[in-house]
């Protein structure tokens, strides 16, 4: 397997300047969704949140193993280690106390699950349609309540705290990743139905 290294250094300070910067913002904000959208276009080719590597993951390469699901699952530890790095500066290597506490995992219910499928649906058509970071980046401000956009940062906290939380935390970087991931794909397949 061959590692894009470009790709991995675009996805760790993507990550950083998003842990560092934008979630004290607000990710569901006007300025969050900005943020966002700048750091999309100074980290060109970086997906930066893992709901967006999921995506990509279910989306890109029809199960070309190691074309598809390796490559992005390196970007995932990316992030994880961007989100770390920044975790570590803010809070002055745990210096700062920031109350940061793994929320306990529960495997969602019905509806929220459905919502999640549903914005991942959504927001991929944006995404794919429209050649714009800042069309994709509203658009996930604007389906950002219904999808966990938080997924590197909760990793990178619950690594910088020696791991604490881990086993709430991996759980629902993967659960919510892949429902938002599924409801890409479930839109893509409908897309081409049509």
């Amino acid at each position: 397997m061959n590692v894009d290294m470009n790709a991995m250094k675009a996805e760790v300070g993507g990550a950083f300047v998003l842990s560092w910067a934008v979630f004290a913002m607000g990710i569901g904000t006007l300025e969050g969704a900005v943020a966002l959208a700048v750091v999309w276009m100074a980290f060109s080719g970086a997906h930066v949140l893992p709901v967006v590597t999921w995506c990509h993951m279910l989306n890109d390469g029809d199960g070309d193993v190691e074309g598809n699901y390796m490559p992005n699952g390196m970007r995932l530890l990316a992030q994880a280690v961007g989100a770390l790095l920044a975790i570590v500066l803010a809070t002055e290597a745990g210096g700062i106390e920031t109350g940061w506490a793994a929320a306990e995992f529960e495997v969602p219910e019905v509806w929220p699950m459905l919502s999640m499928i549903a914005a991942g649906a959504v927001w991929w058509q944006v995404h794919t349609r429209c050649d714009s970071a800042w069309a994709s980046a509203f658009g996930l401000m604007v389906l950002g309540g219904m999808m966990t956009l938080t997924g590197a940062h909760e990793m990178g906290a619950s690594i910088a705290n020696a791991g604490d939380g881990i086993a709430d935390v991996v759980p629902a970087w993967i659960v919510d990743g892949l429902l938002v991931g599924i409801g890409a794909r479930v839109g893509a397949e409908i897309d081409k139905l049509v």
